[in-house]
C-alpha cells in the first residue's frame, strides 16, 4: 500500500467511525417488508460500517490502478492537437522604436565578389531578411507604402540600429541606401579609438584560429588593439588584435579568430608590413552592405635597429596624420605601428623615421 492509499484508508475509517446508524430502526423496516420470521436480532452496525469502508476502498483502488495505466488507443477521445513551439532563433518581426545611437552614417549596397557589380538585393516582406539572419539582428520591421518603404533593424530592446530604403519592383522590394548606427570609421562615437586603447575587456587569443595555427607563436602574444564597432547592419561588435613573434618574424591575429584561409609566412623584420582591421562579421562582399565595411589598416615595422624612431603616415588628399605607437618585442626588438587616418586607400604615404635620416615614403 502506497502513501496515498494509506491516507485514503485512514480518512474513510475515520468517517465511518463518526457516522451514526440507527440499526434497530433499519432492522424493523426490513422485518416488516418480509414474511420470514426474525429468529434473532443481532446488531449489524459494525458490519455495515466495515462494508461501507470496503466498498469505498475497492472503488478507490480501482481508480488509482486505472490512473497508472495508459488509455487504449481505441477508447481514447481525441483531444486538440498541440501546435509546435515557435522557433526563437533568428530575427523576428516587431515594432521598432527610436534610434539606439546618437551618431549614424550612410551606406550604399556593396559589390558582388564574383561579378564586381552592385548587389541588387530584392527582399520579401513575408520572410526574415537573409542579411538579418547572417548578421544576427534580433528584430526587424517592414513599413511599406505604395512604391516606397523602409526596413528597420533593431536591437533586443527594440531600439532602431539601421534603416534601409526600399523601392517596389515586379519581383519584390529592392534595397537602396541605408542609415546605420555608427560614428566615423565604424566606431561607437566620433572620437577615434587609438591603437592600444581598450574600450572593453579584450577577447582572448584563440590558439585554434587559422593564423595562429599556421604560424605558431614564439613567446606570449602582445595586445595591440581592442575596440567596439558598429557593423553594416548597425550591430555593436567587439574585435581584438594581437601580434606575436614567429620563427620567421611576426604575425597578427584578429579575434574573433578566422577558421578558414590565412596567409602563410607572416611579416618580416625591417620591412613595412601590416594587416587590415576587418570586422569579423559581415566582411563577405556578397552581403548587401558588406563591401566597404572595415576599420582601416595597421602598418608596422619590426626591428632591432636603435636608429629607427617609428612610423608616420600622411594622407595626400587631406594631409591627415595617423596614430603612431611602439611596443616592446621579444629578443630586444621594437614593433613600430601606425594607423592611417583615413583608412589606407591608395593615397596614404608611410615613412620609416630614423635618427640617421628618414626612408623615402611608401604609398599604401
Amino acid at each position: 500500500m502506497n502513501e496515498t492509499e494509506r491516507r485514503l484508508t485512514e480518512e474513510l475509517e475515520r468517517a465511518a467511525a463518526t457516522k451514526t446508524v440507527d440499526v434497530d430502526h433499519l432492522w424493523q423496516q426490513v422485518h416488516e417488508r418480509t414474511t420470514r420470521p426474525v429468529r434473532r436480532r443481532r446488531p449489524i452496525a459494525p458490519y455495515l460500517a466495515a462494508a461501507a469502508v470496503a466498498g469505498v476502498l475497492v472503488v478507490s483502488a480501482t481508480l488509482l490502478a486505472d490512473s497508472n495505466q495508459e488509455t487504449p488507443a481505441a477508447t481514447a477521445s481525441p483531444g486538440p492537437k498541440k501546435k509546435p513551439a515557435p522557433k526563437t532563433s533568428g530575427p523576428r518581426p516587431a515594432t521598432v522604436g527610436d534610434w539606439a545611437c546618437k551618431d549614424r552614417r550612410q551606406l550604399q549596397p556593396g559589390t558582388d565578389s564574383m561579378t564586381f557589380k552592385p548587389v541588387r538585393a530584392v527582399l520579401d516582406p513575408a520572410k526574415a531578411p537573409p542579411e538579418a539572419v547572417a548578421y544576427g539582428v534580433p528584430l526587424y520591421e517592414f513599413t511599406l507604402n505604395g512604391k516606397s518603404g523602409t526596413l528597420d533593424y533593431a536591437d533586443a530592446a527594440g531600439r532602431r540600429i539601421a534603416r534601409t530604403e526600399l523601392t517596389r519592383t515586379t519581383t519584390g522590394w529592392l534595397v537602396g541606401g541605408r542609415t546605420v548606427c555608427s560614428g566615423p570609421g565604424g566606431r561607437p562615437s566620433p572620437d577615434p579609438v587609438a591603437l592600444g586603447r581598450h574600450t572593453s575587456s579584450p577577447l582572448p587569443l584563440d590558439p585554434q584560429s587559422a593564423q595562429v595555427k599556421a604560424t605558431p607563436p614564439v613567446g606570449d602574444p602582445i595586445l595591440l588593439d581592442d575596440r567596439t564597432y558598429y557593423d553594416a547592419a548597425g550591430m555593436l561588435r567587439h574585435r581584438t588584435l594581437y601580434v606575436f613573434a614567429t620563427k620567421g618574424g611576426y604575425e597578427y591575429a584578429s579575434m574573433p579568430g578566422e577558421e578558414g584561409s590565412y596567409a602563410i609566412g607572416g611579416q618580416r623584420e625591417d620591412t613595412i608590413g601590416g594587416t587590415v582591421l576587418s570586422p569579423a562579421v559581415g566582411t563577405d562582399t556578397t552581403y548587401i552592405f558588406g563591401a566597404d565595411d572595415n576599420l582601416g589598416m595597421v602598418l608596422s615595422y619590426l626591428t632591432k635597429q636603435r636608429a629607427v624612431e617609428g612610423l608616420t603616415s600622411r594622407d595626400s588628399a587631406t594631409d591627415a596624420a595617423g596614430v603612431s605607437q611602439h611596443f616592446a618585442f621579444p629578443g630586444g626588438r621594437t614593433l613600430h605601428t601606425v594607423v592611417p587616418a583615413p583608412a589606407a586607400d591608395g593615397n596614404t604615404y608611410v615613412t620609416v623615421r630614423r635618427t640617421t635620416g628618414d626612408d623615402p615614403p611608401r604609398r599604401f
